[in-house]
């Protein structure tokens, strides 16, 4: 799931013949509501991906049977087959989030290839990073990517302070704005802190993930109000409420 519900492919229509065996190694709890799931697998040694990927994995679907569940990938490391996901656990959740709370190490899963739906752009004149905590992980390993000289700018949006974390090599963040008890879901947090970003002259490329309404207004907001081109917002919505997938 990016981090929350995606809609799954079945595995009769993914293609029973192109899932992969993986072994999870480690379960961990990562910051309240996330959990780090790393898995080991031959074909993560051969498979290379971009920061911001996402990957498919075959979960339990109950009485329908195995269903597939995509989720951020935090870190990649083809050295040692090692790759581990960042998963936010919702409540109530899915086969998804139940597959995320309940796994432990020594099991064994299928899963797809690392893909990309949002990738770095390397012409840009500044990025700019925006999206709550499901959106926070795939953003936060894109600036990671970046050399020490890009311009970023961005703001993402969480719960509270201990609920924050930054990016995979804990040298790099963004700024945090915090919603409490409310809703992720057309958040006026998020859209009000990026109003309040001072950004530099002419566009750049803004990448925008999360929650399918808030993704909306970001876009609305570079395209109407600071007049960027639509191709510089690059969207990547991971959920939105009563339904399982991207849209």
């Amino acid at each position: 799931m990016y981090q929350a519900e995606r809609s799954g492919y079945r595995g009769r229509r993914f293609g029973d013949d192109r899932l992969l065996e993986a072994k999870v190694t480690a379960v961990r709890s990562a910051v309240p509501g996330m959990t780090d799931i790393t898995l080991r697998g031959p074909a993560f040694a051969r498979s290379a991906s971009k920061p911001g990927a996402h990957l498919p994995v075959e979960v339990p679907g109950g009485v329908q049977g195995p269903v597939l569940r995509t989720y951020s990938v935090w870190r990649h490391t083809p050295a040692d087959a090692s790759l581990t996901l960042r998963i936010a656990l919702h409540h109530p959740g899915g086969p998804g989030c139940a597959w995320a709370g309940t796994v432990t190490p020594g099991e064994r899963v299928r899963t797809g290839v690392p893909r990309n739906r949002i990738v770095l752009d390397p012409r840009a004149r500044h990025h700019v990073f925006v999206g709550e905590e499901t959106g926070a992980v795939p953003l936060l390993t894109m600036l990671d990517a970046l050399p020490p000289g890009a311009v970023t700018h961005g703001v993402l949006e969480t719960t509270g302070a201990e609920a924050e974390f930054p990016a995979p090599d804990g040298a790099r963040t963004l700024p945090w704005v915090h919603r409490g008890r409310a809703s992720a879901a057309a958040s006026p947090v998020l859209v009000t802190a990026v109003r309040r970003l001072e950004l530099p002259p002419g566009p750049g490329v803004a990448y925008v993930a999360g929650e399918a309404a808030t993704c909306r207004a970001v876009l609305r907001h570079f395209v109407t109000e600071r007049g960027w081109p639509r191709y510089a917002i690059k969207t990547q919505t991971h959920w939105t409420p009563g339904k399982s997938g991207i849209h």
